[in-house]
C-alpha cells in the first residue's frame, strides 16, 4: 500500500537521481558536439579551425580523441612537432595512458627524432614494468614502418623482461614475415590463430608475400591437425591469393555448416566465379546447396558446372533447381543451361523434346535461338545433315558461326576463316580454331577438319591424333597442330604421348612461337614423374635459348621450385 510517506520519499529520490544522472549526460553530450565539430572541420580542410576545435576537445575531457585529431591535422600541415607541446603536458599527467603514450612514439619517430622516442619508450617500461603494453605498441609501430630489425630488438627486451612473448604473438609473428623467417612466421600465426580467430585477415595479409619456394613449409604448418577452424580459413585464404583455388577449397571444404562455414563458403565462390575458376567454384556452390537449398544456388551451381566443361554434373543441379523454383523462374534460368548441357553431351534428340515441351510457354522468337544450340547438339552427335536442318531456323548470325563451324568439319577452311571472325562465343576450342586458320594459307585440310569434328564430339583420342597428322599435311601450321595434339594428351594425363611431340617441337621448329611453350611444359612434365634434373634442363634451355619470351618468369619460377624440390 502506497502511504503519502512513501510517496514523498520516491518523490524526493527521483529528484535526487535527476540531479545526479542529468549534468553527466549533459555533459557526454557537450563532448561529442564538440567531437563533431572537429571532426567536420578537419574534413572541410579548414585545419587552423581545426587545431582550436580539437583543443577544446581535450580540455573537454577527451585527451585521446583530441590528440589523435591534432596528429591527422598537423600532418597536413606539416607541423608534426606542434604536437608535442600538448603530449608534454597531457603525458605528464597521464603517464601510463596507451593512446597518449602510442601518439607520443609515432610523432617523435614522424619527426625524427628516434632517440627521444626510445627514451620515451624506456620511460613508459619504467612506470608498467610487467607491462606488454609498451613493448606491443613501440614493435607494432616499427613494423608498420619496415624496421623489423629494430621492432626484434624491442620483443627480445620483451621477453627478458615479462618471462615470454605469448602475449606479443601478433608481433612475434608479424615480424618473423616481416624478417622473411616464412615457417617461424607461420608457427606464430597458428599460435595467434589459436586464441583470437578474428585474424585470419590479418594473417593472410603477413605470410601472402611468402616467395613460391617457401610456402609448402606455411602449407605443412597450418595443415598440422587439429587445425582449427581460424587456421583452416587461413589456409583457404592464402591459397586463393596464391592463385591455388583448388587448394583454397581444399582447406575451406573441411569446415562444417555449424563453423559459420556457409558464409565462408559464399565468399570463396564468388571469388572463384570471378576468377573463371569454375571447377572449385561448382565444389562450393554444392556444398552451399546441401546445406542450403534454393533455386539461385542451384542456377549458380549448374553453370559452373557447365564453364567447368561438366554438363552431367550440371543436369543434376538443374533437376535440384526444377524441384525448387516456380515453373516461370525455372523456365528461365534453367531451361537455357539444360538444352546447353544436352547439346554439349550431343543428345540431339532430348535438346527437341525439352524444346518442343516447352515452346508453347515461350516466345517464338526465343525458341528460334535455341536453333544453335539444337545444331551443334546433332554435330556431337556426329550428324552434321541434321545440323544444317536445324541450322534453317536459326537467325543469320547463328547460321553464319555454326555453318562456318560446319565448313571446317568439312575441310573447307576458306568459309571457315570468313564465318568464324566475330564468334559469339569466345571459347577455347573457338581460340584454337582462329589461330590455326590465320596461321596456315592452305584453303583445305580434311585432316583439319577431322580433327576438329572429333574434338566437337568429345574424342579426345581421336582428335589428338589427327592433330598430329594433320601436322605432316599443313606444314605451316605444323608446330601449331603438334601443340594441340600434345595439350589433348596432357589434359588426359598422357605426358608420356605429349613429350615426343614437345621434343618434336622444340628441335623441328626452333623459331616457332610454340617452341618456347614446348620447353616449358615438357619440363613440368618431367618434374611430376620426379625427374627435376631433366626439368632444369629444359627450363634453363628455355630462358637461354627464348630470352625474349612472356614464358621466362614463369620459367624462372619453375626453375627454382624444381632446384628446391618443392612442389608448385
Amino acid at each position: 500500500m502506497i502511504t503519502v510517506g512513501n510517496f514523498v520519499r520516491a518523490l524526493a529520490l527521483s529528484a535526487c537521481v535527476a540531479i545526479t544522472v542529468r549534468p553527466v549526460v549533459v555533459y557526454a553530450q557537450a563532448q561529442d558536439q564538440l567531437i563533431q565539430r572537429a571532426i567536420d572541420l578537419e574534413n572541410a580542410g579548414k585545419w587552423r579551425d581545426a587545431v582550436t576545435a580539437w583543443r577544446a576537445v581535450i580540455s573537454a575531457g577527451q585527451p585521446g580523441q583530441g590528440v589523435l585529431g591534432l596528429e591527422r591535422v598537423f600532418s597536413q600541415l606539416a607541423q608534426d612537432d606542434s604536437v608535442l607541446v600538448a603530449l608534454d603536458t597531457l603525458v605528464r599527467q597521464r603517464p601510463t595512458d596507451r593512446m597518449l603514450r602510442g601518439s607520443q612514439l609515432r610523432v617523435l619517430r614522424a619527426v625524427a627524432r628516434d632517440k627521444d622516442a626510445r627514451d620515451a619508450f624506456n620511460d613508459w617500461v619504467r612506470l608498467q614494468p610487467h607491462d606488454p603494453t609498451p613493448y606491443r605498441e613501440f614493435a607494432g609501430q616499427l613494423l608498420m614502418d619496415g624496421r623489423a630489425a629494430l621492432a626484434d630488438t624491442i620483443l627480445q627486451e620483451a621477453t627478458r623482461s615479462l618471462g615470454s612473448t605469448k602475449e606479443l604473438r601478433i608481433e612475434v609473428a608479424q615480424l618473423r614475415a616481416g624478417l622473411g623467417l616464412w615457417s617461424e612466421a607461420a608457427v606464430a600465426w597458428r599460435e595467434a590463430l589459436a586464441n583470437e580467430g578474428y585474424l585470419e585477415q590479418a594473417a593472410q595479409y603477413s605470410l601472402q608475400p611468402a616467395p613460391t619456394e617457401k610456402r609448402d613449409s606455411i602449407r605443412a604448418i597450418l595443415r598440422v591437425t587439429p587445425a582449427p577452424i581460424s587456421v583452416r580459413k587461413t589456409l583457404g585464404l592464402l591459397e586463393m591469393g596464391w592463385g591455388q583455388p583448388r587448394e583454397a577449397w581444399r582447406s575451406f571444404a573441411t569446415l562444417a555448416p555449424a563453423d559459420s562455414a556457409f558464409d565462408t563458403w559464399s565468399d570463396f565462390a564468388s571469388d572463384a566465379e570471378r576468377a573463371t575458376a569454375w571447377g572449385p567454384a561448382r565444389d562450393a556452390l554444392a556444398a552451399m546447396l546441401a546445406a542450403r537449398p534454393s533455386g539461385p544456388l542451384a542456377t549458380r551451381a549448374a553453370t559452373a558446372a557447365l564453364n567447368a566443361g561438366e554438363p552431367t554434373a550440371a543436369l543434376a543441379f538443374i533437376a535440384t533447381g526444377g524441384a525448387l523454383l516456380p515453373p516461370a523462374a525455372a523456365r528461365t534460368q534453367l531451361l537455357p543451361l539444360e538444352l546447353k548441357a544436352l547439346s554439349q553431351l550431343g543428345r540431339a534428340r532430348d535438346v527437341e523434346a525439352r524444346l518442343a515441351a516447352n515452346a508453347p510457354q515461350l516466345d517464338p522468337a526465343v525458341v528460334k535461338s535455341y536453333a544453335r544450340v539444337v545444331a551443334w547438339a546433332w554435330i556431337r552427335n556426329g550428324q552434321i545433315d541434321k545440323a544444317r536442318a536445324a541450322l534453317t531456323q536459326a537467325t543469320l548470325d547463328d547460321e553464319d558461326e555454326v555453318t562456318a563451324w560446319i565448313a571446317l568439319f568439312d575441310g573447307d577452311l576458306v568459309k571457315a576463316r570468313a564465318g568464324l571472325r566475330h564468334p559469339a562465343e569466345v571459347t577455347p576450342d573457338v581460340v584454337n580454331a582462329m589461330a590455326l586458320l590465320g596461321r596456315t594459307k592452305s584453303d583445305s585440310s580434311r585432316a583439319i577438319g577431322a580433327a576438329f569434328m572429333a574434338l566437337a564430339r568429345n574424342d579426345s583420342t581421336q582428335a589428338a591424333q589427327r592433330f598430329e597428322r594433320a601436322a605432316d599435311e599443313v606444314v605451316d601450321a605444323a608446330p601449331l597442330l603438334l601443340a594441340l595434339a600434345a595439350r589433348i594428351h596432357v589434359a588426359r594425363r598422357g605426358d608420356g604421348q605429349a613429350i615426343p611431340l614437345w621434343q618434336r617441337i622444340v628441335q623441328q621448329y626452333a623459331t616457332a612461337p610454340e617452341a618456347a611453350e614446348s620447353d616449358l611444359e615438357w619440363a613440368r612434365a618431367l618434374r611430376r614423374k620426379g625427374d627435376a634434373a631433366g626439368a632444369v634442363d629444359r627450363l634453363e634451355h628455355l630462358i637461354l635459348t627464348y630470352p625474349q619470351s612472356a614464358l621466362v618468369p614463369q620459367a624462372r619460377r619453375e626453375l627454382d621450385i624444381a632446384r628446391t624440390g618443392a612442389t608448385a
